[in-house]
């Protein structure tokens, strides 16, 4: 049995090689251990208060880090827990050490008013064994650059880090402020973002961030406002593309993003993946308290839908949670509901990945009233399903 402590600031070391042993190539050992041994030392994101380890035999023999970041749920400021990695010695593999030290962390985590905990996994069936849900679709769009107009007038000019980071951080953070997935991002994120574009171009109304590779371009993020602006996001793209005799453009964006709809006459596609075991899987730790921190949003989608008269008084229960929210409190007529889903469904819920209706005809039992087309209506109003997702450049 080992012994589940957090990590010690001069313990740091081993665990950077421990990382960078069991994640990274032969070749990519060095790039990866001192890249998380400098983080250790510099970056505010990764404190070694959110590492916990398992020692036996007077030698740490796994080991769980989280970052601690800020994202946005329906808009809402949430602090998440950034899955890093777990990893174990690989001789002693398969003696439970992972989930022990993930089993003495959770409770910690969500006592330091963590409400979930996100990550990207190629397969997830650890986490799953912990309760983890996937919360995100995985979205990819193709362009052929040549069937993509010319600009007329170019806006755009290569950025200048020291002059225009707080303008993009800014356009970023405005451009986002409504969804559910990005980081919230500060001057002091940027630096730790491995997936940051290699190529990025400002303009007074936002800014385009792609990375160039040998036989395509990809589109990493952009942010901005207005039509015309992503109208010329869409052209300056394929102009670099062209530029680079490139013709294939991908990269992750959502189906609703502003500029999905300007590309439309240029003949995207965009491919949307649902999977219930790998991708952007969440583990909800207090689905619950996260729900409550959304009621001020939850009463503005009532009040912009054919509920807008209707007051919820909504009663949410999940293990070792329970509470009543007040959802549209003017509306003057009333309708009280109560629903006991798991924590992963709430999570679910929360980030609009899975519509009310779905979850309560998968758990008809969750809910005390009758399922009325109704019920399911005002609830669908509440909790819209979206598209949660998170640029690939806020990716850890």
């Amino acid at each position: 049995m080992a012994t589940v402590r957090n990590l010690r600031p001069d313990e740091t070391d081993a665990v950077a090689d421990l990382t960078a042993r069991v994640f990274s190539g032969p070749d990519e050992y060095p790039g990866m251990f001192e890249l998380i041994r400098s983080a250790y030392a510099n970056c505010p994101f990764i404190p070694t208060d959110l590492c916990w380890v398992a020692e036996a035999g007077g030698r740490i023999v796994a080991k769980w880090q989280l970052l601690d970041f800020e994202m946005r749920i329906a808009g809402t400021p949430i602090r998440m827990g950034g899955i890093q990695a777990v990893a174990a010695e690989p001789d002693e593999n398969h003696k439970g050490y992972a989930k022990e030290v993930a089993l003495a962390a959770l409770p910690q985590i969500r006592e330091l008013d963590f409400d979930l905990v996100l990550g990207f996994a190629q397969r997830g069936a650890f986490y799953r064994r912990l309760g983890a849900v996937v919360v995100a679709a995985d979205y990819q769009i193709e362009l052929d650059a040549s069937g993509v107009p010319p600009l007329g007038e170019d806006p755009f000019r290569p950025w200048n880090e020291d002059d225009d980071l707080p303008f993009i951080i800014d356009a970023y953070n405005q451009s986002n402020a409504d969804s559910t997935g990005p980081l919230i991002r500060n001057e002091a994120l940027w630096p730790w973002l491995v997936r940051r574009p290699t190529s990025i171009h400002v303009c007074n109304d936002g800014y385009i961030g792609v990375s160039l590779f040998d036989d395509r371009l990809e589109i990493r993020e952009v942010a901005g406002h207005g039509p015309h602006f992503y109208d010329a996001a869409i052209r300056k793209i394929a102009a670099l593309a062209r530029e680079a005799d490139l013709k294939p453009i991908c990269g992750g964006v959502a189906p609703d993003h502003p500029l999905i709809r300007m590309a439309t006459p240029y003949g995207i596609r965009v491919h949307s993946t649902y999977t219930r075991k790998s991708g952007c899987i969440g583990l909800a730790l207090a689905p619950v308290r996260l729900i409550g921190r959304l009621t001020n949003t939850l009463s503005a989608r009532l009040q912009a839908s054919r509920y807008h008269d209707v007051h919820l008084d909504l009663g949410l229960r999940a293990p070792d949670e329970e509470a009543r929210l007040l959802v549209n409190p003017q509306g003057q007529q009333g309708r009280k509901v109560d629903i006991d889903l798991p924590a992963g469904a709430l999570l679910q819920l929360a980030m609009g990945h899975v519509s009310a209706s779905s979850l309560l005809v998968a758990h008809p039992e969750a809910c005390t009233q009758p399922l009325s087309t109704e019920l399911l209506g005002l609830l669908d109003a509440a909790f819209p399903v979206g598209h949660p997702f998170m640029w690939h450049t806020d990716r850890y």
